[in-house]
């Protein structure tokens, strides 16, 4: 099978979707950014009754939060981006890399046909993924492709 077979017929839900934090909506900015420093997270998904209104990444700390001191108290909701892009678990690995690659995404949340989180699709989800279905194509690379050596070794 070829790797543009595998990213069509493999399921979001096969990719490792365990690397996000789970924040309420009405957490201060303060709270939200504390739990994403502890878990080692680039970004938190915002829940209200359990589903997904929202995401609140890295990016938003820094051109949201840094420069306006007065929003640490503010609840996540004011400043999460609302109705976040999403894939549904059954999508294809395609689906999720196309939607990361137009979107510039780097986190993609995998939710069910009832809103609730399954899980986030990141870039280190996929090179996992990739690792594990060509490892002799992976791991079998010299550190760089591109170097050759000027004379050659040996007598």
């Amino acid at each position: 099978m070829t790797l543009e077979q595998d990213l069509q017929s493999e399921q979001v839900v096969h990719l490792d979707l365990a690397e996000y934090t789970v924040v309420e909506s009405d957490m201060s900015v303060r709270e939200v950014v504390q739990k994403m420093r502890a878990d080692d997270r680039n970004c938190a998904l915002v829940v209200e009754n359990d589903k997904l209104v929202g995401i609140f990444t890295d990016r938003d700390v820094l051109r949201k939060v840094v420069d306006a001191p007065d929003t640490w108290e503010r609840p996540i909701r004011e400043l999460m981006t609302s109705a976040p892009k999403t894939v549904a678990p059954n999508a294809s690995v395609r689906e999720a890399l196309d939607l990361m690659y137009t979107g510039h995404f780097r986190n993609v949340p995998a939710v069910d046909e009832a809103g609730r989180v399954v899980g986030n699709v990141t870039h280190y989800s996929v090179i996992c993924f990739l690792a594990d279905h060509f490892p002799e194509e992976i791991y079998n690379l010299p550190p760089d492709p591109e170097r050759f050596p000027r004379a050659r070794d040996g007598a």
